[in-house]
């Protein structure tokens, strides 16, 4: 029986050849934009489940109010995880880890002078590597207790060692520090919080020149997981972490500490940069909605041509065909062409995934692809692809009445074709709302990337400093200053748009805490990036001083009465100017209360960073970018001889606190047309049926005088009529959805009438366009051939 249903559904499928293939096609966009989707939000949801425990294991957090503010902290003392594990018998075991702040040079001693920057350096415990379920392929972990000892990654030990073995063998930290390797883990796979290279023991931390003075153990630096007896156990420990503490000395009193599950560390408190679960949750939507239009081109084209098998189901039926037999027959021709478009989609998805994790800076690795849970996936998709695909068919013409069909009288021509309209005004709807999300997010971006920020940007170029320099900054200032094509020089602690350090004071009037961003600067920091002043320091007052420049921000919210100028923020440093507000991180925040502490001698604040902070060189428009930057570079080369120079101009930096829109943005977009494109391919499917069925009254038209324009008017009408329904019904939900998203950005655009009118004409226009070749082909027919035979 299943042969028999095999040669009939083969036999329609290619009697049928052109809605076959509009159905295949579309079935086969819609499934593989729906697995690229699908296979990202996966990933994503799969982070660090590989991990044997890690239900078991959890990273300790601690909210402080400040205000009335709450401050998330991830980072503790060194004495933490030893005390957990010392007062609480239901802790098996802890990890502290301490990230490389910047990002740190290796070199190969035998190798020459090659270094490179690396920036996946981690300092942790021998507990890492039984914690975590990260396998050493060659030598052991267990001399991390160790100072001076690593364990690096298998892409690391190819880059600096080749096809030699390197345990045993040393790596320069820095230029100054030997790292013996002990051992070689396997690379952490890319659904993995921690992608390391280079894992050095924690003892090594403070034994480096610029953590000399340090008390590292009391300092807040470590990130600190624990490994639990059991999950039950998380209220207990929570419960006795503040408590058994005060013993050690190792916890803020003030603070509310909880255990954050290791599974949903990317997608949860996004200290770094990881998941957006918003985003993950849009983009699910986006596939679930391309995959249904597909399916709604299948049905609505299926139902549509069921007359013309109407009288095929009667005949069975008289010939004694059960309804039951009819739908298996109807959703084997399901499964067939479903099969045919997933075969089709995996071969789309091969060719399409490699751009589309460069689109959205993905690495996945092949073996996710399969993973049982990715396989099941797939399966799962087949199924029910072809199970809702083929079930308003199968019902439908399985249910004719075998007389009423052989007497010529089809039952329920009017249902059938509401149901048609029904899907292309869903079709529709869905297309007009991802379009005017697109133009939502594209508007939204461009007034991102445009807005005043209240600085200088362009053609400021950023020089992250190194310990080497500390010595002759000065020389080496100079010399950058002195080259032709440079304006200014100056230096911070820290990149704008990068990070900033913070601290807390007491508000001058309430006496609550405010958080107060800081930047340690010299004198032509406010010059080289165009600060405006409120109130400019008095130079000659200042001469020789250190001080501090507010922003409007900070004067607000540290609740300073009267004049300013003169009064201490903290002990040393006394306000000399107020500057108005600018941006100095990311625009998807408002601008937080800041200080800029300028040094007299610039050369402490280098020193005081171990020669670490940014240097920021304007260059005059009209230079030559390449051979200026080529020139610092050289001139860095001389007082740096171990690192490569290393820069980013500030407007970069700048952009990529807004990576993610631009990725949702060009994202929107493909999916849009994707979308479109499918939607286009059912309503040409249906616009072909109407004028195949249609053909004798076009004839009829003709014959008694109907214009080509006239005919063409007539079949398109009814779609067009149809998009306009969609884009009624498609305006308030694009509306609410975006409205929504708008909602976290503090500086963001209105959503305008026009957005929803220019989808409207799109979808119009596409539809005209698409509609217009069947109806125009029809219209252009010789009369006499649909006539001949009346």
């Amino acid at each position: 029986m299943l042969t028999n249903y095999l040669k009939i559904a083969f036999r329609n499928l290619i009697k049928n050849r052109t809605y076959s293939l509009i159905n295949i096609v579309g079935l086969a966009m819609g499934m593989a934009v729906s697995v690229l989707i699908l296979m990202f939000v996966m990933h994503e949801f799969s982070y660090d489940k590989f991990h044997e425990n890690h239900a078991r294991i959890y990273r300790i957090l601690a909210k402080i109010k400040m205000g009335d503010q709450d401050l998330q902290m991830n980072s503790f003392s060194a004495k933490l995880g030893p005390a957990l594990e010392k007062y609480n018998s239901q802790v098996e075991g802890f990890v502290r880890m301490k990230a490389a702040v910047d990002k740190v040079v290796m070199k190969n001693p035998a190798r020459g002078e090659e270094a490179f920057y690396e920036q996946n350096f981690v300092f942790t415990d021998p507990s890492f590597f039984k914690v975590f379920s990260f396998k050493i392929k060659e030598g052991s972990a267990a001399s991390l207790d160790q100072p001076f000892t690593m364990v690096i990654s298998e892409r690391a030990a190819q880059k600096y060692f080749g096809d030699e073995n390197p345990v045993g063998k040393s790596l320069t930290y820095e230029g100054r520090y030997p790292l013996q390797i002990i051992g070689v883990a396997e690379n952490p796979p890319s659904n993995s919080s921690f992608d390391f290279d280079f894992v050095a023991s924690a003892l090594t931390y403070p034994q480096l020149s610029e953590n000399n003075n340090m008390e590292w153990e009391k300092a807040g630096i470590f990130n600190t997981y624990l490994l639990l007896d059991s999950e039950q156990s998380v209220a207990v420990v929570e419960k006795n972490i503040k408590r058994e503490g005060k013993k050690t000395g190792a916890f803020a009193e003030d603070a509310d500490y909880h255990l954050e599950g290791l599974t949903t560390i990317h997608l949860g408190n996004n200290f770094n940069d990881s998941g957006n679960t918003k985003l993950i949750y849009i983009f699910t939507g986006v596939a679930v909605l391309i995959l249904l239009l597909a399916l709604f081109n299948y049905m609505s084209l299926t139902t549509a041509r069921a007359t013309l098998r109407a009288k095929e189901v009667g005949v069975r039926k008289v010939v004694g065909a059960n309804r039951g037999g009819l739908v298996r027959q109807f959703y084997v021709e399901s499964v067939l062409l479903c099969s045919i478009a997933f075969a089709l989609a995996f071969v789309l998805v091969q060719l399409l995934r490699q751009p589309f994790y460069n689109l959205l800076n993905l690495r996945i690795d092949s073996s996710f692809l399969f993973s049982p849970a990715f396989l099941g996936y797939l399966i799962g998709l087949l199924v029910l692809s072809a199970l809702v695909a083929g079930s308003y068919p199968a019902l439908v013409l399985s249910g004719f009445a075998p007389l009423e069909v052989l007497r010529g009288r089809l039952a329920g021509g009017q249902s059938s074709a509401g149901v048609r309209r029904f899907f292309m005004v869903l079709q529709f709807t869905v297309s007009i709302v991802l379009i005017v999300c697109s133009l939502v997010v594209k508007n939204q971006l461009s007034y991102m990337q445009n807005k005043k920020l209240g600085l200088y940007k362009d053609q400021v170029l950023s020089i992250p400093l190194s310990s080497t320099v500390a010595d002759n900054y000065f020389p080496l200032r100079n010399e950058i200053r002195d080259q032709a094509g440079v304006q200014n020089v100056a230096v911070t602690n820290a990149g704008l748009f990068k990070g900033y350090n913070m601290f807390f004071l007491n508000n001058f009037t309430t006496k609550q805490q405010v958080p107060l961003v800081t930047y340690s600067v010299d004198h032509n920091f406010t010059e080289i990036l165009g600060l405006n002043w409120k109130t400019k320091p008095n130079a000659a007052q200042w001469k020789n001083q250190n001080y501090v420049v507010l922003n409007e921000t900070a004067l607000k919210e540290l609740g300073i009465q009267g004049d300013p100028i003169g009064q201490e923020v903290v002990q040393g440093s006394k306000i000399a100017g107020i500057l108005k507000d600018f941006h100095f991180s990311s625009i998807q925040s408002e601008i937080k209360a800041m200080g800029l502490f300028v040094a007299n001698d610039t050369t402490n604040i280098v020193k005081a960073l171990g020669g670490r902070g940014v240097l920021y060189v304007r260059l005059d428009p009209k230079a030559d970018m390449q051979e200026k930057v080529a020139a610092i570079g050289r001139i860095f080369k001389k007082y740096d001889q171990e690192k490569p120079f290393e820069y980013y101009f500030l407007d970069d930096a700048f952009n990529e606190t807004f990576k993610t829109e631009i990725r949702m943005s060009t994202m929107f977009t493909v999916f849009t047309s994707f979308a479109v494109f499918i939607a286009c391919m059912g309503l040409f499917g249906l616009a072909a049926f109407t004028a195949e069925t249609r053909t004798k009254e076009i004839g009829i038209r003709k014959v008694l005088g109907a214009s080509v324009a006239s005919l063409v008017t007539l079949l398109s009408r009814d779609f067009l009529n149809l998009v306009v329904v969609a884009l009624v019904i498609a305006s308030p939900i694009a509306w609410y959805v975006m409205n929504e998203w708008l909602r976290d950005f503090p500086y963001k655009i209105s959503i305008g009438w026009w957005m929803f009118a220019l989808a409207g004409g799109l979808a119009v226009g596409v539809a005209l366009f698409t509609v217009s070749f069947q109806a125009i082909k029809a219209a252009l027919m010789n009369p006499v051939k649909s006539l001949r035979s009346e």
